[in-house]
């Protein structure tokens, strides 16, 4: 493999095992074994566990903001199909974990951020990051006025808490259960 395309593979294979089973739950010797490399050849890429995690926090935003976010606004015009496609969209992929795995993972972010957020400024801060530039989006379906950003917040907090209640409750219909809150809310 090329060195770029290594360093990719080993933040792909953080972001899987860092989604599965935690940042703490997760060693540099699993993360190697994971990637197909060696140890020495993570620490070429990247300094520490650490900084590693907040490349893996990075590639997954970009990777759901494409496949997720703006999937969503590119096929659709309509704020309520825009909210009812991000949904699904987590739904589907969320449903098909449960079957294979057996299991919910939740939201990787949300993970992330629970478990280090009074213990890793750096971490945390790349989560609140990602949850900004997320909203982003939520604002745009909310449409302006003076209620958009409190409405966007609104939005992301029941995709959020539908995501934990899924891994909670092993089910991904809470994702669902969310989707008509959601839009319940919008329609307002």
């Amino acid at each position: 493999m090329k060195k770029h395309d290594t360093k990719i593979h080993i933040v792909d294979s953080a972001i899987d095992l860092f989604w599965r089973k935690s940042y703490h739950g997760v060693s540099m010797n699993e993360l190697s074994a994971e990637a197909g490399v060696n140890k020495a050849t993570i620490y070429q890429h990247f300094a520490s566990k650490e900084e590693l995690a907040i490349a893996a926090v990075a590639r997954a935003a970009d990777s759901t903001t494409a496949y997720i976010y703006q999937y969503s606004f590119d096929h659709s015009d309509n704020p309520e199909t825009r909210l009812k496609t991000i949904f699904s969209i987590v739904y589907e992929m969320h449903r098909g974990i449960q079957e294979s795995e057996g299991h919910c993972r939740g939201c990787p972010f949300v993970n992330l951020g629970v478990e280090l957020s009074t213990s890793n400024d750096r971490i945390r801060a790349a989560v609140d990051s990602v949850f900004s530039s997320f909203r982003e989006y939520y604002a745009q379906i909310a449409g302006p006025g003076a209620k958009q950003s409190k409405t966007a917040a609104s939005l992301m907090a029941i995709m959020n808490g539908c995501l934990v209640a899924a891994k909670i409750e092993n089910r991904p219909e809470a994702i669902l259960d969310g989707q008509k809150r959601a839009l319940a809310l919008l329609a307002g």
